[in-house]
């Protein structure tokens, strides 16, 4: 996760080091060549092939900041060395040499300096996206031996245990400086109050813990549970399904970790929203006015969503129905010929017109242009008890349009069957998401219409 920045620092560095160390040596313009140019491009990309030899890039959590920035400087040094003796061909060498000394000298240095600053980047940041996330061990028979010195060689700055659960104590207790509970609703005190967001288990998931009580007692909590596979053998790599920031693991319920995958799609979702918002401005004021002439009350409705991990928020469409038409606590789906439905509000629900404010949702972060289809928070406590992985759709950012959507699962879920397949739908969309897919759905919106045989 951190490879990217470190790639971009190091460049910074070399590049700017090399600006610099020209400014000191070749104080006449003049007297900078072609050759010095096409030299210095080249220097420009010869690090990052050494740097391939010395395995600078490796991951993070396998390297101390002492390691990366000696085996940075080895990279740096042999790129140095080879363009050094390229230029032994070429006239005006003497002056060169010169410069190839202040930049490797000056390169040295700012490599060390990133190094060292992008190794202390999670701690300084300490965000959610970088930092090591604070976890809950679930451990069989966790006292027998040294826990964490027997998983730390494959997992150092991967996480930060809180506690372990082992419901084989005999009491509770403390394991390498970290409480150890035996009872599953302390695990569960303990989560909650720390606000804990990963619990992970080592060795089998299936025994001797009964997991299928922690996938009960979580599955509605937004926790991300996933296995750490360890065994006294060799683990078949096929065994082993996903990689969580170098650690490979078995996710049994946890949301994409997509790290820097989601950046396009963070920037396309605020760019998009803004300039269509811009576009649409004249039908936004005529769509206004139309719904304030239709009924009094407010030209925008808002209702309390669900968004990423489970966070509610406000979601902003028109008014379709009369002002006061739903009881307070109470939502009730609109029906065909619903009597509560204005005029206008018909129109705009069948067109889908009334959800272009959720565009203000998406340019605040509440949500995206492309995710499964946010339902009011009283049909997510009815439908998460019958639809398996109803509440696992919240594990991203809710959507203006989905998969779910331009497959003709939209507007009312009268049975639970129509439910069920629109879950199904948003899984795979979560499951197989790339920023791609995202615009195949824009694609296929804007194609198809927002037209539907399913929305009063």
């Amino acid at each position: 996760m951190l490879t990217p920045i470190s790639k971009a620092t190091d460049f910074l560095c070399i590049s700017t080091s090399a600006y610099v160390s020209q400014i000191i040596v070749f104080h006449d313009h003049a007297t900078f060549t072609n050759v010095d140019g096409l030299l210095g491009l080249l220097g420009l990309v010869l690090p990052f092939i050494t740097f391939q030899l010395t395995r600078v890039y490796r991951p993070f959590r396998y390297d101390s900041a002492f390691n990366s920035a000696f085996r940075a400087l080895l990279g740096w040094f042999l790129a140095q060395f080879i363009l050094t003796a390229l230029s032994h061909g070429y006239p005006g060498r003497e002056i060169r040499e010169q410069w190839l000394l202040w930049w490797t000298v000056i390169a040295a240095c700012t490599i060390i300096v990133g190094r060292l600053a992008v190794h202390a980047l999670p701690l300084l940041l300490r965000s959610r996206r970088f930092a090591p996330p604070r976890i809950a061990i679930v451990a069989p028979f966790a006292a027998n031996g040294d826990l964490l010195e027997r998983i730390a060689p494959r997992t150092r700055n991967a996480f930060v245990p809180e506690v372990i659960f082992d419901p084989s104590l005999p009491m509770d207790t403390i394991i390498d400086h970290i409480p150890a509970v035996r009872e599953l609703n302390t695990l569960k005190q303990i989560v909650r109050t720390r606000k804990l967001m990963e619990i992970w288990i080592i060795n089998s998931p299936f025994e001797p813990i009964s997991v299928e009580h922690l996938f009960d007692e979580f599955r509605d909590a937004f926790i991300n549970i996933r296995v750490l596979p360890m065994s006294d053998g060799n683990i078949s790599n096929a065994a082993v399904m996903g990689d969580y920031r170098g650690v490979p693991i078995l996710n049994i319920m946890a949301a994409p970790d997509r790290g820097w995958d989601v950046v396009p799609k963070e920037l396309f979702d605020r760019i998009f929203s803004f300039c269509v918002l811009l576009l649409i401005s004249p039908l936004l004021m005529a769509i206004a006015i139309s719904v304030k002439l239709s009924s009094p009350g407010p030209v925008l409705f808002r209702q309390h969503r669900k968004g990423m991990n489970g966070d509610v928020f406000s979601i902003y469409k028109f008014r379709t129905m009369f002002h006061g038409a739903d009881k307070p606590g109470t939502v009730v789906q609109a029906r065909k010929g619903d009597s509560r439905v204005t005029k206008v509000g018909r129109f705009l629900r069948s067109t889908s017109l009334d959800e272009l404010p959720q565009f203000f949702n998406v340019l605040k972060g509440e949500m995206s242009v492309v995710g499964p289809r946010p339902h009011a928070v009283e049909h997510d406590e009815y439908y998460k008890e019958l639809v398996q992985h109803y509440m696992f759709r919240y594990r991203i950012k809710p959507g203006i349009t989905g998969w779910a959507q331009i497959n003709g699962h939209r507007g009312e879920t009268a049975q639970l069957e129509q439910m069920e397949a629109r879950v199904r739908f948003d899984m795979h969309y979560i499951q197989h998401w790339t920023f791609w897919f995202d615009m195949k759905i824009i694609a296929l919106t804007i194609f198809k219409g927002f037209v539907g045989n399913g929305a009063y």
